[in-house]
C-alpha cells in the first residue's frame, strides 16, 4: 500500500515537473526570441530556416541610439517612472500607517472602495484625466505623467502597505515610544525598516506598471516628453516596418524592470510573504 501511495506521489511529483517546464517554456522563449531578433539583420531575422546559431550584430542597436531619439526616451521614461514610484510610496504610506494602527469603524469598506479605483479600466479614465490636464497647461509634461502615474498606482499601494505595516510587531513600537520616540521617529525608524521587504515589493508592481505603460504616455506626452514604449512606434512607418530595431528596443525596454526585480528579488519574495505564516 505504501509503495503504491509512494508511486502516485512520484508520478505527481514528475508531472508537475513537466508542467511546470512548460509553462517557463512557454513565457520565457517569446523573451528569448525578441532578444536573438535584436541581434539579427532583417535577412537573418525572415530567413526561411529559423535558426538560433547566427553572426550577431549590433547594428539595430547602433540605429536605435545613433540614428533616433530613442535613448532620450528611455532617459524619460526613467525619469517618469523613478518620480511616480517615489511619491505614491510616501503619498500611500502616508495613508496605509494610519489605517493599519488606528482602525475605525468602516475602514475595511474604504480600503475596498479604495482599491477598487485600481480596477477602473485605464481607457475609462483616460479622456477626463486630459481635458484636466490641459485645463491646468500640463498636458505634453513631464508632470502629467508623474501625476497619472502616481495616482493610478496609489490604490494598489495603499492596499499592499496597509497589510505590510499590520504585520509589524505593534510591540515593537510600543516599547520605542515608552523610551522616548515620538510616532513620526517611531514610524521612519523602526516601521519602515521592518517593512522594507512590503515597501520593495510594492515598489516593484508599481514601477512595473509606469514603465510599461502605453496609453497614459501616448496621451498626455508631447513631442519631447515620449516615453520608451510610446518611442517604438517610430519604427512603424508607411514605408515598413523594422522589426528587428524593435526587437532590439523591446529587449531594452525588459532589461530595467528584469535588473529591478532582480535587485529586490530577496525583498520582494519575503514582502508578498508577509503574513502568510503566524
Amino acid at each position: 500500500m505504501r509503495k503504491n501511495n509512494s508511486g502516485k506521489r512520484d508520478r505527481t511529483v514528475w508531472l508537475r515537473f513537466v508542467i511546470a517546464i512548460f509553462a517557463v517554456l512557454f513565457f520565457v522563449l517569446p523573451i528569448f526570441w525578441m532578444v536573438l531578433t535584436g541581434f539579427k539583420t532583417g535577412n537573418q531575422a525572415f530567413s526561411n530556416s529559423a535558426s538560433i546559431f547566427f553572426k550577431p550584430t549590433l547594428d539595430n542597436y547602433r540605429s536605435l541610439f545613433v540614428a533616433s531619439h530613442y535613448g532620450s526616451a528611455l532617459i524619460t521614461s526613467i525619469e517618469v517612472t523613478s518620480a511616480a514610484t517615489i511619491l505614491a510610496l510616501l503619498l500611500a504610506s502616508g495613508i496605509a500607517y494610519p489605517l493599519a494602527r488606528f482602525p475605525f469603524k468602516g475602514d475595511h469598506r474604504l480600503t475596498a472602495w479604495m482599491i477598487s479605483l485600481r480596477a477602473v479600466p485605464p481607457i475609462v479614465t483616460i479622456i477626463p484625466l486630459f481635458l484636466i490636464m490641459r485645463t491646468i497647461h500640463l498636458n505634453g509634461t513631464l508632470w502629467a505623467l508623474i501625476i497619472a502615474y502616481t495616482f493610478m498606482n496609489l490604490p494598489l499601494a495603499v492596499w499592499l502597505l496597509k497589510g505590510f505595516f499590520r504585520d509589524v510587531p505593534r510591540e515593537i513600537e510600543e516599547a520605542a515610544l515608552v523610551d522616548g520616540l515620538g510616532h513620526i521617529r517611531v514610524f521612519f525608524k523602526i516601521v519602515l525598516p521592518l517593512a522594507a521587504p512590503g515597501i520593495a515589493a510594492t515598489a516593484v508592481l508599481s514601477l512595473m506598471f509606469s514603465w510599461n505603460d502605453f496609453l497614459f504616455a501616448n496621451i498626455l506626452s508631447g513631442a519631447n516628453t515620449r516615453t520608451a514604449t510610446v518611442a517604438l512606434t517610430e519604427f512603424v512607418t508607411p514605408v515598413g516596418t523594422a522589426w528587428t530595431t524593435i526587437m532590439a528596443a523591446g529587449t531594452v525596454v525588459v532589461l530595467p524592470v528584469w535588473i529591478a526585480a532582480l535587485a529586490a528579488q530577496k525583498y520582494l519574495v519575503r514582502g508578498l510573504t508577509m503574513g502568510s505564516v503566524k
